[in-house]
This record gives C-alpha cells, structure tokens and sequence, in this order.
C-alpha cells in the first residue's frame, strides 16, 4: 500500500499502480506531491487518472511501478545511462547499495567501456545518469594540397604611395622539373569503442582533386605524396584554378621585319618594342619591357592572359591594346584598351578604354581627353585640362540581369555536359571489361578516353563561369567615379544612366545617392 485516504487507496500489484477511489474530490494537481515521494510511481494517462477521480467506488489502473533502477543504452551504443527512480533522501542514505545495485546492472548489460563517476554528478529522480561514454571515432585527416605561388601581378607602390610601373615580376618562369604542387593523400582515421567494448570504424579523411593541365604537368609519386612537375619549361599560368606551364617565346629584340608579326600560343616576352605597323597576338601573358614602350604598333592582344608595357603606348589613334585580363601600363596616348582591370601609372591622352575598373595613379595620374568606360570604378588624381577638353568618364553598373541570363545558359549548357560525361563512362565501362580487344576497339577507347577528358575539363570551366558569374553578382558594388585632385569643366560624369557635363572644377566621390548623381 502507498497511499490510503478517505478519496482513494493507492497500492502497487507487480508492475502496475492500482487505485481504489472511495469518493470523488481529491485535487488532480496534488498528485505532483504524490510522485515525488514515490520516484517509482509513473502516471500512464492523465486522462485516466482524471477519470478514476472523478467516479468514486472504482478500480483503475492508473500508473506503473518503475523498477528502482533502469539501465538504458543508446541505439548507437555510444552512451550507458542510469535512471535512478529513489528520493534523493534514500539516495544519499542508502548510496553505497544503489551504486553497488547499478554496478551490477550494468555489468549485466555487458557495459564494459567508459565507464565514468555518475554517482558523483548532480542527482535528480527519474533524470538519467551517464554511467558509460563511448570512445568516438576521430575522422582522419583530409587530403592535403598546395600549389606554386602565383605572384600578383602589380606595380610597386612607392613611399609617397604612388606606384611604379617601371619594374614588375609580370611573368613567372618555369623549368622542366619544377615542383608545381603537391597532394597529401587523406589519412585513415582512428577507430573508436562504443560502451560494450566494440570497435567503431572510423572515417577516412576527405579527399580532394589535384587540378593541373594534363599536357603540360607530370603528376608523380613521391615518398608519401602526390607531386605536380612542369613537364616542360615555360610560363606559370593559373586558368580557372588550374596550374600549368603555358609556352613561352622569349624575343631579345624587337618585334619588326626580322620577326614579322608574332602569333603564339603561349606567353610572349619582348625585351625590346613592337616596331609601327607590326602586331603581337598571344593566348597567355605578353610583356613588353623596352624602356620606350610602343609606338604605332597595329595590335597587342592577350585573348586570355595579361599585358605589361613597361614604356607606356603612342597609338597615333590606330593602336589597339586588349587583354583577357589585365593591362598594366606606364602611360597611353590616343590608343584603344580593352581589359579586366586597367593600371595607369601616369596618363590616359586621348585614349577610349573599356574595363571593369580604369585604375589612374591617384597621387598624379590624369585623364585626359578619351571615352572611359569601366562596369565598376575610374579613378584618377585630374579629369581633364583648363582647355575644357571634352573627357567622358563613365562608370556603368553590372548588369544583374543580363549576367543572370548567361549563368542560366551556362547552366543548361553544363548539365547537357555532364549528362555526356556519364553517356561516355558507361561506354567506357563496358570497354574495360574486353578480355582481349581488337587494335580497332583500342584506338576507339583512346578517342573515348580524349573526349571524356576534354569534357571533363569542358566541365571544369563552365562550372567555374557559373560560381564567378554569381560571386559577381554577390559582391557587385555600387559603380562610382573619384577625382582625388581636379575635375576641369567639360568633364562629363556619367554613373550608369545619370549624366552631368562639369562646368566648374571640383574633386572628390561621384556616384549616384538616392538616384540623383551628386555632381
């Protein structure tokens, strides 16, 4: 018998709590004193028990009788937990008999590892106690990879901070043999013990993919690590984060009628100038290093490196300059530049460029004369003369939704790529199951081999378009035009579709604030 009053008797019969009411009454919250004095005594239904209270003469089934002590192990057997159900007098006053009792419970249920102090943590009847903790698995460590370090392709700024484009690390050699990067494979990791003594497997780091041109890196295995070599000598080059030695023709002289005009597949280095009339067309990085620059040349163009000319550019308005990427330069006069970012380190004079940025020397760089259109910043110390010379600056704005239309056709474009891709493994497969194939069924599998790899490469690109074209969108920026000196009058400002001709001098941040252009 538990409880006996004039509403009802409370007595345990094996596993369950009966109650006999004798009247009805008895206040349904008081039976929160009830359960604390007996841990043991676990209310099934409230529903019920509300019922027996009310309807006097009744015998119910109201509760369960818990046993004095639960041992309860996780579906992952990581953890052993203890449920004490005494109160936490008895507790304290009878210690040494429950935790020699729950001692024996968990040696009855096999509980042999991490077994830890629980007796010594805060008590609470019926709140679980974690007698045993598994030892986890470590996860092994993740491949590791590190490549050559691509030096950043800019001019030296100077104490007074202006920058000095006369001297740049603007290609980066390489010789055959040389270390490119490496690949520490990913490490198996450190098995673990669940609480019954039972090895839990560990995972294996993650590994990760070396990305380097195939035609033009060695991948070697070295002592514990997979090492990236230049198979042969040439010019570093990093296209959509894969490393490579780019070809590389090196002119001592100049480029004129001992050379013709120089198309290259690969980087070009010039020590001298390109001679009037002649061009220079590379697919990598063109250098241009004789201190007098280039005058009258017909064309320089990088379709996907970039361009240094250490002298600066006299176009005699037929010079075109373009670049991929971008185009570093000591001075232009009456020329056309196309580029990514475009560095002047003195003076644009009648020149038109087009750019994402048109970076001028802001401690002295002027603009003068010339159409300046860039998608993001201009910036210069003078726009301008005091003779008024007509000088347009136009910063235009990314075109979200015009980049959005090429990321959804890029996107298209991929997945029709990587549907091929699995087309040509499944042929693949079957291929790599011959016995004995014929020279005809080899030559087929090597074209097969080709024509993944290039999709595969194919694959590569577009998927990095598409996360550049998006991060563009992310980190796109307000376009604004800064004069850090002196804007003459008949400078026009233009920041995306809002426009002002200067008609007095001024300086400082043009951009538009709250669609009004504040010149």
């Amino acid at each position: 018998m538990l409880i006996e009053n004039e509403y009802f008797e409370l007595e345990v019969e094996g596993e369950q709590v009966v109650m006999r009411t004798r009247k009805h009454g008895f206040p349904l919250k008081s039976f929160d004193a009830i359960t604390r004095e007996y841990p043991r005594f676990k209310i099934n239904s409230f529903a019920v028990l509300r019922k027996a209270l009310s309807e006097p003469d009744g015998v119910h089934y109201v509760g369960s009788w818990l046993p004095e002590i639960e041992v309860a192990i996780t579906q992952d057997r990581m953890k052993a937990q203890l449920v004490i159900n005494v109160p936490p007098t008895e507790f304290l006053q009878e210690k040494e008999r429950i935790i020699k009792q729950a001692e024996q419970l968990l040696d009855a249920a096999r509980v042999v590892h991490g077994k830890r102090p629980y007796w010594e943590d805060p008590y609470q009847p019926g709140e679980p106690l974690d007698a045993a903790i598994g030892t986890p698995p470590e996860k092994g460590a993740d491949a590791q990879i590190r490549y050559i370090e691509m030096p950043e392709k800019r001019p030296i700024i100077r104490e007074d901070g202006s920058a000095d484009y006369y001297e740049m690390n603007f290609v980066t050699p390489i010789q055959a043999g040389q270390w490119l990067g490496e690949k520490t494979p990913p490490q198996d990791g450190i098995d673990g013990t669940d609480v019954l003594g039972h090895p839990v497997p560990s995972v294996r780091g993650h590994d990760d993919k070396l990305m380097y041109d195939r035609l033009s890196v060695n991948e070697v295995q070295e002592n514990d690590k997979i090492v990236l070599r230049a198979a042969h000598s040439g010019a570093l080059e990093f296209t959509n984060g894969i490393v490579g030695v780019g070809k590389q023709l090196v002119i001592d002289g100049d480029v004129g009628p001992e050379t013709g005009s120089i198309s290259f597949e690969g980087t070009v280095i010039i020590r001298g100038t390109v001679i009037p009339g002649f061009s220079v067309t590379a697919t990598g990085d063109i250098s241009i290093e004789g201190n007098e620059g280039v005058t009258n040349a017909k064309e320089v163009l990088s379709s996907e490196g970039d361009i240094y000319i250490k002298g600066g550019v006299f176009g005699g308005g037929e010079t075109i300059i373009e670049a991929q990427g971008d185009i570093f330069i000591k001075h232009a006069n009456n020329c056309k530049l196309f580029g990514k970012n475009v560095h002047i380190g003195l003076y644009l004079i009648g020149t038109d460029v087009v750019a994402d940025q048109v970076l001028v020397d802001k401690n002295k760089g002027k603009i003068i004369g010339g159409q300046i259109e860039a998608q993001h910043l201009i910036e210069c110390a003078v726009a301008g003369n005091s003779h008024e010379r007509t000088t347009t600056l136009h910063a235009k704005g990314l075109d979200k939704e015009n980049l959005y239309r090429e990321i959804q056709t890029l996107a298209k474009e991929l997945k029709e790529r990587r549907d091929l891709v699995q087309q040509l493994e499944q042929h693949a497969s079957q291929f790599s199951k011959m016995n004995d194939p014929t020279q005809v069924q080899q030559e087929a599998f090597s074209k097969l081999q080709e024509t993944l790899e290039e999709n595969r490469v194919a694959i590569l690109e577009m998927d990095y378009e598409i996360q550049s074209g998006m991060s563009r969108i992310k980190q796109a920026i307000p376009p604004k035009i800064e004069v850090t000196k002196e804007a003459f009058p008949g400078v026009i400002i233009r920041i995306g579709n809002k426009s002002s001709t200067l008609h007095a001098s001024t300086s400082g941040v043009f951009e538009v604030v709250d669609e009004v252009l504040n010149v």
